[in-house]
């Protein structure tokens, strides 16, 4: 298994760093920052409108970038990929625009999963409050996997929008929403947090089945600030955006305006010409390492390493699956008699970085019975050697 640690300059600089905290942001391989160094050097200008050479340079990495996007969720059209500046932005942002358009009124039912990020639940409690809908949520199995009976018995008339996680930010656990994409009605719209899948796995919107889908770009080796809201160009055409303004707009008039065509009507203002440059580089990254089937292949082994590990270590509870199968390198764990905190302290004072605390993840801890927990998630930078050190640290917390 090739080594991929050299390709980031971080560890250049921090040589003893145990990087285990990649499910809260990717470190950037060098093809990525100098991609954004090149464009701020070169070619920086804003895209739109502008007939100088740096402009039209600018607009044509900002579309190269959507086309690769495009590419990795085989979209029908790079036309389908919108813009935002956060995950939480673009579910606010469909959220909103269903709300607008009367795809969700008074008396609907939104069904998410359980182990739902907030981002996946707060929009929707919104408009709970605003508009009266209702927010049910499906269960998980033993396995920590989506409980497709408990599915079939809340996927009722008054559902209109069906709103899951592809992979849990807690377990690392990959629900076969295929099965959801099979079973859902036409007058049903599915949408699919991907923010935990598209940096382990190649994901397939067709695949899946979904209308809509997002995940962030900082995740997958790009710079902060870029996501990705993709949907279905019938239903974005169809749909008005709950917000509009700047490029946005192709007319306005004294009683009114006119919205531009996709995919700029669902971007107002100037968009992060800079994060999709560096997504662009990210996508480019993963190509030159022969795409998502070596990303796969390297947290196969990663997994199936760490878990074998964990069974040496009693004091460590990891909750989820502790099944190699159907789970990426991410390990949400509750050692008893510590709090989580203390654990990501005492790791950290070996330079071992991992997250605590509830994850944004609080349903899924409140029906659980959890209080927190410590979450070590790796990627394709990370080694055997490191897990070595990780649980060496872990054998002397008892």
């Amino acid at each position: 298994m090739k080594n991929f640690r050299a390709d980031f300059p971080i560890f250049s600089h921090n040589q003893d760093l145990v990087f285990f905290d990649s499910t809260a942001t990717s470190q950037k391989p060098k093809m990525v920052i100098d991609g954004i160094s090149n464009f701020l050097s070169q070619d920086y200008s804003n895209i739109h409108r502008g007939m100088y050479d740096i402009a039209q340079n600018s607009e044509k990495l900002y579309k190269q970038s959507k086309e690769i996007t495009a590419k990795v969720l085989n979209a029908n059209s790079w036309k389908e990929v919108i813009y935002t500046f956060n995950s939480t932005y673009a579910l606010n942002l469909l959220a909103q625009t269903l709300r607008k358009n009367n795809k969700l009124q008074k008396g609907d039912t939104v069904l998410v999963s359980i182990v739902e990020h907030h981002a996946n639940v707060v929009p929707w409690l919104i408009l709970k409050e605003e508009i009266w809908i209702h927010v049910e949520y499906i269960d998980v199995d033993e396995n920590y996997n989506l409980d497709i009976k408990d599915f079939e018995k809340k996927y009722n008339e008054s559902v209109k929008v069906i709103s899951c996680t592809h992979v849990s930010n807690v377990t690392g656990q990959v629900f076969d929403l295929t099965e959801i994409g099979k079973r859902k009605r036409e007058d049903t719209i599915f949408v699919v947090d991907a923010s935990q899948s598209v940096p382990h796995m190649k994901v397939d919107v067709q695949e899946i089945g979904c209308d809509f889908l997002f995940f962030t770009g900082h995740k997958v080796f790009a710079n902060s600030g870029i996501w990705v809201l993709w949907g279905r160009e019938p239903l974005l055409l169809e749909m008005e955006c709950a917000f509009s303004w700047g490029g946005a707009i192709s007319e306005v008039c004294l009683d009114g305006y006119k919205s531009c065509g996709l995919p700029d009507k669902y971007e107002p203002g100037t968009p992060n010409i800079t994060g999709a440059v560096s997504l662009l580089k990210a996508f480019e990254y993963i190509e030159s390492i022969w795409g998502y089937e070596t990303i796969e292949k390297v947290e196969e082994e990663l997994v199936e390493y760490f878990l074998e590990k964990a069974k040496g270590y009693p004091q460590m509870k990891i909750i989820g699956s502790t099944e190699v199968k159907n789970r990426v390198s991410v390990f949400g764990f509750i050692i008893e008699w510590y709090h989580s905190h203390d654990v990501a302290e005492i790791l950290a004072e070996e330079n071992i970085a991992v997250r605590s605390g509830k994850h944004c993840a609080h349903p899924l801890f409140k029906t659980r019975g959890f209080g927190h927990s410590v979450r070590a998630s790796l990627y394709i930078y990370n080694t055997k050697e490191e897990v070595d050190k990780f649980f060496e640290i872990i054998g002397k917390i008892k």
